[in-house]
C-alpha cells in the first residue's frame, strides 16, 4: 500500500508541554482519513506540522514518500488545506476572494476560479459579499480556495464544526466528489456521526498521541459503531455523537 502522508515519532514540545508526543500515522493514498479526538487532543498541531506551519521538535514527516526538507516543501505545494476558520476579506465578493487566492498561487486563468466555485456550489453567489455568507458558505469557499491548485491531498481541520445539518451534508457530498476524483482527504473532527458516514480509515488521538488506527471495514467487523469504539479506547460515556 502507498501512503500520501506518513509521520514517525512526531513530537512537538510547546512551553514544556508535549502538544504531540511521538505520533505515528499513515494516511493511505486515495483515502478519506478521519483523525478523531476530543478538543485539545493535538489534532490541529499535527496538521500544522505536516503543512510546515509549525516546527517539529522531533520525528519524521513524509509526504508522497519524500522526507528531505527541500522535497517536503515541494510536496506541500500539492496540498490544499483549511486549518481552523478560513479567513476572507468580508467586503470583497465570493469571486474576488477566490481570485485573490488564485493570484497568490500564480493562477491567472479566470476559468479555474469559475470551475472551483461551480464544484462547491457557489457559482450563483459569486457576486455576493462574503460578509453576507453563512458559516457553511464560508467553509465551502474555503474548500474552493483549497482546491484551486488541483491538490493531490486535502487537509481539513474541523470543516463541519458549527454547521447546521444541511450544510454538513453538502460538505460531505462535496468531499466525496473530490475523493472520487482521486484526492486524498485527511480530515480532523470530533463529530463521530459525520465521520462514520464519510471516512474510509480512522486514527484516534488522545493527549497528543495517536492511540489506535483502524479501517472502516475492520471497524465494521468489530460489530461496534464508531462512537462505541472510540469511547472504549479513550474511556467515558456520552449520549451524544459529538465528542
Amino acid at each position: 500500500m502507498s501512503y500520501s502522508i506518513e509521520v514517525e515519532n512526531l513530537t512537538k514540545i510547546y512551553k514544556g508541554f508535549p502538544a504531540n508526543d511521538g505520533v505515528n500515522l499513515k494516511v493511505p493514498k486515495g483515502s478519506i482519513f478521519g483523525l478523531i479526538g476530543r478538543n485539545g487532543a493535538g489534532k490541529t498541531t499535527l496538521m500544522k506540522m505536516i503543512l510546515g506551519f509549525s516546527s517539529r521538535t522531533d520525528g519524521i514527516i513524509r509526504i508522497n514518500g519524500k522526507e528531505r526538507e527541500e522535497e517536503l516543501w515541494k510536496e506541500r505545494g500539492h496540498i490544499g488545506s483549511i486549518i481552523e476558520v478560513p479567513a476572507f476579506y468580508d467586503e470583497m465578493s465570493c469571486y474576488e476572494n477566490t481570485m485573490y487566492h488564485a493570484k497568490l498561487l500564480g493562477i491567472k486563468d479566470k476559468s479555474v476560479v469559475e470551475r472551483v466555485l461551480s464544484e462547491v456550489g457557489l457559482s450563483r453567489f459569486k457576486t455576493r459579499k462574503v460578509k453576507a455568507f453563512s458559516l457553511g458558505m464560508r467553509q465551502k469557499l474555503g474548500i474552493a480556495c483549497a482546491v484551486l491548485g488541483n491538490p493531490d491531498i486535502l487537509l481539513l481541520d474541523e470543516p463541519t464544526n458549527g454547521l447546521d445539518p444541511v450544510a454538513i451534508a453538502e460538505i460531505r457530498r462535496l468531499l466525496q466528489r473530490l475523493n472520487e476524483k482521486g484526492v486524498t482527504i485527511f480530515i480532523s473532527s470530533h463529530i463521530l456521526g459525520e465521520m462514520e458516514k464519510i471516512a474510509t480509515d480512522y486514527a484516534f488521538m488522545m493527549d497528543g498521541k495517536v492511540v489506535e488506527s483502524i479501517s472502516a471495514g475492520d471497524l465494521k467487523n468489530t460489530g461496534k459503531d464508531l462512537e462505541t469504539y472510540f469511547l472504549d479506547i479513550v474511556g467515558g460515556d456520552t449520549d451524544e455523537k459529538d465528542i
